[in-house]
């Protein structure tokens, strides 16, 4: 096909809920006509985009984002016009087929897509060899010895390796694929002497890792035996499409359930998450390692209002739990820590006490960042010497204090007093010197701000003017092709901005192919997603159509008046350069049409 028809494109727009859509990606909230959340293009902590039901468009109040379903898809998973509509198609039932000439003519395919499609066949490839081969059997009855069900092992694509040094490396080579290319993607290393390449992986059990579409973008491979010489796990290194602080393992898969259910269980290890997966807990994902970015939580704000953190019962999952906690806290997300018996992780418990008593008594019996920090620092004291109970003291008013309600900090001083048989009224004085520095410091740092913000905004309020008059302008624009045909005639050169003057001669271009105004069809046409934004932000302004005329010439008279304005004040410039190089003759020139331009400015 040469082209998708305008009337499929139509119908999946118009089948494809976009609250609904958007919802996979956003915890949303009614209020009023509209839904809110938190931006998924920009980091905020107060919700600000807008999903408008009624019109089926999508905007933010704070950074400006605005579209509609197919533009949601083509920003949020960077992806060209026909893949977003193919992507819609599917996803409301609506038959359609794309040749890669197609897609060349809508848009660039990821500079990536190479590295993602070989990932693809050697998921496809370690699956084969696993579940159909006799090379794979011993991997297959280690796992159905550990609890792993057909219908698990194929949903996670869990897959076995040969310990062959070159077998994936030949298939890849056989498909074409550009080794060089295939090693910066860590599916295979250059031989030391330079003349080839062997595979990552050998002889083990594969867990593929997928982005946030779904897509493999990497594998950790586990060994069967409890080898010393080997590494238990080997994961995929750091490539273009593979990076740990974007990535959270099965969160393609718990989207959904999280964002029904409100809450997301973090686990420390992707195995904790198939173990939870396996007692019907579908609404886990883990970090890969022990770092947990800046990137997952702004991922899990988005579609999360609660966040239970489920790390190991060792000392090291104490400090990651710390960590997270921590984090969780500082990005303002509701976290509660849930902490297991001994040196446990949640795989080896489901695996003694069952799914329900990890239900109930783990993640049904979470402690509140408080009562966690305290538990943290107990820990490793003996409250019946005096510098331990010193040192617990000051580690958690120290730790708390800026941090909690004054509510928690009542019950704080109650269990402390408690616990370490110190008074109230002493542990209260403590407590209030530290709020005391806490404030002070907090009022300095405002103070120190102040005077930056107002910086940043001046310069906003001066262009205020000519941005408006420019929006309004544009969005008559897009709603009026006859309008448009006026302008083009008589106001060439009408745009100040140069966003708004390449906004204008593509409307040009898309007006001479299709005749008729559309701005959803406009918008979708434009691979800049920042072109997109501006189109369809004066797309959403409210205009009056009974005073469309008054608007558009108020907006071409302010628009005229500031480039007489800029005019004036260009010769101005180059007059008093005259004046330098003493040619009066041509200052006198400029001081002249300066005259006349002022004078028109006047008759305005």
């Amino acid at each position: 096909m040469s082209k998708i028809p305008e009337e499929t494109i139509e119908e999946i727009r118009s089948k494809t809920d976009i609250v609904d859509l958007i919802g996979e990606y956003v915890q949303l909230t009614k209020r009023g006509k509209n839904w809110f959340g938190l931006c998924p293009f920009h980091g905020e902590s107060t919700p600000s985009f807008s999903v408008a039901e009624d019109k089926q468009l999508f905007h933010c109040f704070g950074c400006g984002a605005s579209g509609n379903a197919i533009t949601f898809v083509m920003d949020i998973e960077n992806s060209p016009f026909t893949e977003a509509v193919s992507k819609l198609a599917e996803r409301v039932g609506v038959e359609l087929e794309i040749s890669v000439g197609d897609r060349s003519r809508y848009g660039k395919t990821s500079d990536f897509q190479h590295m993602i499609d070989a990932h693809a066949l050697a998921a496809n490839f370690y699956s084969h060899l696993l579940l159909n081969t006799v090379e794979g059997e011993k991997a297959l009855y280690y796992l159905e010895q550990r609890g792993f069900s057909r219908e698990l092992i194929e949903k996670y694509g869990i897959g076995w390796s040969l310990d062959d040094r070159e077998v994936l490396t030949q298939l890849l080579q056989r498909k074409k694929f550009e080794m060089k290319e295939m090693e910066r993607a860590g599916l295979c290393v250059m031989k030391n002497d330079g003349t080839g390449y062997f595979d990552r992986f050998r002889g083990r059990i594969m867990f593929p890792l997928h982005d946030d579409n779904g897509n493999v973008v990497g594998f950790s491979g586990r060994i069967l035996s409890e080898s010393k010489e080997e590494a238990k796990y080997l994961n995929s290194p750091e490539t273009p499409i593979f990076e740990k602080s974007h990535l959270l393992y099965n969160f393609h898969h718990a989207r959904l359930n999280v964002r029904k259910s409100g809450k997301v269980i973090l686990f420390e290890g992707f195995m904790d998450t198939i173990a939870a997966e396996k007692v019907g807990i579908m609404n886990s994902v883990a970090v890969m390692g022990t770092s947990l970015s800046d990137t997952h939580l702004t991922k899990l704000k988005r579609i999360a209002n609660q966040l239970i953190i489920c790390c190991d019962g060792d000392d090291a999952g104490w400090e990651a739990a710390k960590r997270f906690a921590l984090l969780s806290a500082q990005k303002g997300l509701n976290a509660q820590i849930a902490l297991l018996p001994g040196k446990m992780d949640p795989d080896e418990y489901i695996s003694v006490n069952g799914g329900e008593a990890f239900t109930e008594k783990v993640l049904g019996n979470p402690h509140s960042y408080m009562s966690f920090i305290m538990a943290y620092y107990k820990r490793s004291k003996n409250l019946s010497h005096e510098n331990d109970v010193l040192q617990y003291i000051h580690e958690v008013i120290e730790e708390l204090a800026p941090k909690v309600s004054p509510v928690e900090r009542d019950l704080m001083i109650r269990q402390l007093s408690t616990e370490t048989g110190v008074s109230s009224s002493a542990l209260n004085e403590q407590l209030i010197k530290k709020v005391g520095q806490q404030a002070k410091q907090e009022k300095s740092n405002q103070l120190s701000g102040q005077a930056t913000r107002i910086a940043v905004k001046m310069p906003e309020r001066q262009q205020s003017g000519i941005d408006r008059a420019e929006r309004l302008l544009l969005c008559h624009l897009l709603n009026d092709g006859n309008l448009f045909d006026r302008i083009r005639e008589n106001h060439q050169d009408l745009f100040l901005q140069e966003v708004y003057t390449t906004i204008f001669v593509k409307l040009a271009g898309f007006y001479e192919q299709s005749g008729e105004p559309d701005f959803h069809r406009f918008a979708e046409s434009l691979e800049d997603r920042e072109l997109r934004k501006i189109v369809m932000e004066a797309a959403l302004l409210d205009r009056d159509p009974e005073f469309a005329e008054q608007e558009i010439r108020d907006c071409i008279h302010h628009l005229e008046k500031h480039k007489i304005r800029r005019c004036i004040d260009e010769m101005m410039h180059e007059q008093k350069e005259a004046e330098k190089m003493n040619d009066h003759t041509r200052a006198l020139e400029l001081a002249r049409e300066i005259m006349q331009l002022r004078k028109s400015l006047s008759a305005m």
